[in-house]
């Protein structure tokens, strides 16, 4: 029969339930047998359920294998928080370098127009986590000329147990809070602890939410702009000095850099914005915006002069356009690549060893960080009643 559920938000949502629904204690995303089976108890309140949700005790009915639940961009925004969003991202990047993500380098088919126009597949499973899936995106850089998200999908998420499809997520929304919360746990991990200036190269979605959250974990102040069209970039500047930065565009990207502790680069240029020469000692740079082999931000001095981190080795070797230039030109060996960052994040290899040094992260972006951060989403749903609940049979 066909019942009428509020939502969180006070709408209704229609949610099906055939014969053979299952009556479930709403334990994140899992029923009260297995909460304790595994962890001794199902009482309500007496463990912390992932990333430090409760057992509230409540009832609530579960279709049996049939639910499937539909996450849009708001739902995300209730469900993240950027605390949340860093301790995935920092889990999944250390699983990449642990063994305990199981994932291939991302697939992609090259469209006919503007350079880095591409559909996108990228599939992981992690071994602690309940859910495996798949994120299916087109990368159109061109689109935020005309106010649209250069990245626009979905993931598709899947239970461990039988295979059945349960949910489909906004893939731009989750893309765009695992790159920038990466970027910071890199930060965190490579750059000084005092550092207080930030430089951001590029005025769109990604600079505003790499300048929230990493200010979240260094004590910036001044953040200084760049960006191709100058009235965006001032206008950039402005939004952020009404948020309390001391904010400051600039027409030459040299002058912008000039002095920076943080330096993030986030344009989808296919030619370098950035260049070695321009470097201060001491500087941490975040690589972010050239997803494919065919753009990138930075010169082959700045690869030449840094220290480099990537979130995963393979990916990396063909997808990191300067990087592979760099290595078949002979400008670098591959051992100039120091490692990934999950394995500083281990403390199996170090970072930074001065305050002198140069340190560069180059983040392409990981199966695993999107199905980390989907398997989150998804429990913190289910639990607040978030998204569409759907009947859906395979």
């Amino acid at each position: 029969m066909n019942r009428r559920v509020p939502r969180s938000d006070g709408r209704i949502r229609r949610r099906m339930m055939p014969h053979g629904q299952l009556l479930a204690r709403s334990y994140e995303s899992r029923g009260q047998e297995l909460a304790k089976a595994v962890l001794g108890s199902a009482e309500p309140g007496a463990h912390a359920g992932i990333y430090g949700g409760r057992w509230n005790g409540r009832d609530r009915k579960v279709n049996a294998g049939t639910e499937f639940l539909l996450i849009d961009r708001n739902a995300i925004r209730q469900a993240l928080t950027l605390p949340l969003a860093l301790e995935a991202t920092e889990a999944a990047l250390l699983k990449t370098s642990n063994g305990a993500a199981r994932q291939q380098i991302r697939r992609t088919l090259d469209l006919p127009g503007a350079a880095g126009s591409c559909l996108s597949l990228m599939y992981a499973a992690l071994d602690d986590r309940p859910l495996f899936g798949a994120k299916v995106l087109s990368v159109f850089p061109g689109n935020f000329a005309h106010g649209l998200a250069s990245h626009r999908g979905v993931v598709f998420l899947f239970d461990k147990d039988h295979g059945q499809p349960v949910a489909l997520i906004d893939g731009g929304e989750l893309t765009a809070w695992r790159t920038a919360a990466a970027s910071t746990v890199a930060t965190r991990a490579l750059s000084r602890p005092g550092s207080s200036m930030l430089t951001v190269l590029g005025y769109g979605e990604q600079a505003r939410r790499h300048v929230e959250a990493i200010s979240q974990v260094r004590p910036i102040r001044t953040v200084h702009v760049w960006g191709r069209d100058p009235a965006k970039a001032r206008r950039f500047a402005e939004s952020l000095s009404a948020t309390g930065f001391e904010a400051e565009a600039h027409g030459d990207a040299a002058e912008a850099v000039r002095g920076a502790d943080i330096i993030c680069t986030t344009t989808s240029s296919e030619q370098p914005v950035l260049f070695g020469r321009w470097l201060p000692p001491g500087v941490h740079v975040n690589a972010v915006g050239a997803s494919v082999a065919s753009c990138r931000e930075i010169d082959v001095e700045c690869v030449r002069r840094s220290k480099i981190w990537v979130d995963y080795l393979p990916m990396a070797l063909v997808a990191a356009g300067e990087l592979v230039e760099a290595i078949e030109s002979g400008e670098i060996g591959r051992d100039h690549i120091r490692g990934e960052i999950g394995d500083v994040l281990a403390g199996i290899k170090p970072g930074r060893a001065g305050d002198a040094d140069i340190t560069l992260y180059r983040s392409l972006g990981v199966p695993a960080q999107d199905i980390e951060l989907a398997n989150l989403v998804y429990a913190r749903a289910r639990e607040a009643g978030l998204g569409t609940s759907i009947d859906f049979r395979l």
